[in-house]
Order: C-alpha cells, then structure tokens, then sequence
C-alpha cells in the first residue's frame, strides 16, 4: 500500500505560496521598481522646476531605497552567477571546493559524529523480549517440523543409520543381526523413532532463551562493550566493535566525495534551493532599510 502525504491546511498553503521563492523575487523586483519609478518621476519634477511638498526628503528617501535594493541585488546576483560585467561574481561557483570540504566538515562535526551515531543505535537496541524470541523461534520449528520429519523417513537416512551402525558396533552389531537378536532394520527403526518422538517434543522455552542470553550476553554487549574478545584477538585493541567500526568510518570523506561528483552548478543549485528565499528578502529589506536611513539622515542634516 503507498503512502501518501496528507494535504496541507489552507494556513500552510497560503504560508507556502507567498514564501516561495518565486512570490519573494517578484515582490523584491516590484518594490525595486516602484522606488526607481518614483524616484524618476520625483527628479524629473525636481529638473523641470515643478515643486512639491516635501521635495527633497521624497527625493532622498526614494534615493536611499532604491540604493539599498539595487545593491543587495547585485549582491545576490554575484554570489549565484557569473556575470563578466560584476568581477568577482559567481562566488559560489569559484568556491565549490571550499564549499564542498565546509558542508563535509559541518555533517561531521554536528550532524553524523561518531558519539552521535553510537548514541542512536543504542536506541535502536532494545533489550531482549523473552516471550517474543519464544514466540518466533517456536513458529520456526513448527514451520519445519514436517521437513524434519519427512527427510527422517528418507531412505537415505535410514541407509546412513544402518551403515553407521554396522561400523560403530563392529563384531556385537554383526553377532546381534546375525542371531537376528537386534537386527540393523530394527535398530535403525527405533533409532529413527527417537528421532522423531523428540522432534514433536522440540519447544523452545522462555527459561532456555533467557539463560542462552545470559551466557552469550546481548547484542548491545557485544557492540559496545570494550574489551571485546573478537576485537582484542584481530585488532589488539580494547575498544569496542562500535567504536572502532565508527572511528574508522571517514563521514567526512564519504560526504566530499559524494559532493565531488556535482558539477560546480548543481553545488550552487543544492545552496540556493535552500537560501535564495532568504536572501531575496535582503533586497525587501535593502529598500526598506535604505529610505528609513535616508529619511532618518535629512532629518539629522535639517537639524543641524
């Protein structure tokens, strides 16, 4: 049966559909250009002697936002793209390989340590569910129980009985067959009963389970217990399996060489596809942020 993801709530869909990054980089672009527009309009009435109220403030705040927008922008565009006319553009293409040994590092470091991954699979670990194990191992017999019994009545088995026996009794189990006293037919027959009878009386119980764990010990024991016999005789170290399986384990340079087979693009794609909302909201904020300085800057000049 597939699974499928619920559908989201109106809220969420309304969340997704402005916050993309689409909607944001439309929003950025109008906002740049109603600025720009105005700013013509307001200069252009500046230059023909029409006047209005609040000129110059109208001017300078138009200014200072069309400033802020424009250069965050440029920001922006350098960092993704390469463009011949911007030197130093296409920042995240150039860097790839720094960028690539970066993420590497930070997985490392923060998100699949060594410790970490230790401390998750002991999660996974749970004790041993006696009742269960009996459960199950007991469905297991009772599955092949049939095939047990059947490969018994084989005649091959029966020929391997009575070859064994004529070998392992020697001169008693030739006197005894010969006086017909206990015939091999008869031997391998009740043999072969046996055989059977403790075959349908094959259980598993929970006492046998418990004590089979107690000697062997569990499955987190034997992965995190230092010390470890299996360990100390090919490795001669006192670690544990964990342990050294995980110190071995380069994450950080499975992670760059995995990276490394990305065209230095689709690195750039991986980190936009995540940031570039984000920063598009920069240049919301360069416009915002640049008339609310200009405004502030006039008012400082008036006064003074």
């Amino acid at each position: 049966m597939r699974y499928t993801h619920p559908a989201p709530s109106m809220e969420n869909r309304c969340i997704m559909k402005y916050s993309s990054p689409a909607m944001t980089d439309r929003m950025a672009s109008w906002l740049i250009f109603i600025v720009f527009a105005c700013l013509v309009i307001a200069l252009t009435a500046s230059l023909t002697g029409a006047a209005f109220p609040h000129q110059a403030l109208a001017i300078q705040v138009l200014l200072g936002g069309f400033i802020g927008g424009i250069t965050n922008r440029i920001a922006i565009t350098m960092l993704f793209e390469k463009k011949w006319f911007l030197p130093g553009s296409g920042v995240l293409l150039k860097k790839h390989k720094d960028i690539i040994r970066s993420l590497a590092r930070t997985v490392e470091t923060h998100l699949l340590s060594s410790e970490m991954l230790q401390a998750e699979m002991k999660k996974l670990l749970k004790p041993v569910n006696a009742d269960k194990a009996e459960e199950i191992i007991n469905n297991v017999i009772d599955e092949f129980r049939d095939d047990v019994r059947r490969y018994l009545q084989s005649q091959a088995v029966h020929d391997e009985i009575r070859s064994a026996l004529r070998t392992k009794l020697g001169f008693l189990g030739a006197f005894l067959n010969v006086t017909r006293i206990k015939e091999y037919d008869e031997m391998t027959d009740a043999i072969v009963g046996e055989l059977r009878l403790r075959i349908d009386r094959l259980r598993v119980t929970r006492q046998m389970i418990l004590r089979t764990a107690q000697r062997v010990g569990t499955l987190e024991d034997f992965l995190f217990r230092p010390k470890n016999e299996l360990v100390l005789r090919h490795y001669h170290t006192e670690k544990s399996v964990a342990q050294l399986f995980f110190e071995n384990l380069d994450i950080k340079g499975m992670v760059a060489d995995r990276l490394a087979t990305y065209a230095p693009s689709r690195v750039r794609d991986i980190i936009e596809e995540n940031i570039r909302s984000h920063l598009l909201w920069l240049e919301v904020f360069g416009v915002l942020l640049g008339m609310f300085f200009a405004g502030v800057l006039y008012f400082v000049m008036s006064a003074a």
